[in-house]
């Protein structure tokens, strides 16, 4: 009786775990994304910053700098019809370039718009307080970058 007692209080502790990333089409899925992270080089950084602004919305401010240069993106993962997609919107394209959650899991996301030039997949994934982000190709060309929890 004991050990049944066991497992069925292991159940009970690990089944919310499990729902929070079982549905891709939730936004607590990607609560994980949420704060401020950077990378930063020589002469260079790279910051992706996360909040979100309602129960359907996360909004976000992309962008690298460099003694010369800065470039930024404005972002956001919204929920539509039961579906969650990633909007970029960034200086070369008139509309944001959406991406539909493709694949989510604890910790890990991915978007695709296989109708993109490039890029058409991005996929987030958390490791401790390090965001590992890899921007490429559907044949998997392309760079990653790794950010840091500030």
């Amino acid at each position: 009786m004991r050990n049944t007692n066991s497992v069925l209080l292991l159940v009970i502790f690990l089944l919310p775990s499990f729902a929070t990333f079982a549905d891709c089409n939730d936004l607590s899925a990607l609560h994980w994304l949420l704060g401020q992270w950077q990378q930063q080089g020589d002469d260079k950084n790279y910051q992706e910053n996360w909040y979100q602004v309602s129960p359907h919305s996360f909004e976000g401010t992309a962008g690298s700098g460099s003694q010369n240069a800065a470039q930024r993106e404005a972002l956001r993962i919204v929920n539509m019809q039961g579906k969650l997609f990633y909007l970029a919107k960034v200086s070369e394209n008139p509309l944001p370039i959406a991406f539909l959650l493709q694949h989510c899991h604890a910790g890990e996301a991915i978007f695709v718009n296989a109708g993109h030039d490039f890029p058409q997949r991005l996929h987030y994934k958390r490791v401790q307080d390090k965001l590992i982000i890899r921007v490429e190709s559907l044949q998997g060309k392309g760079f990653s970058l790794q950010l840091h929890k500030k």
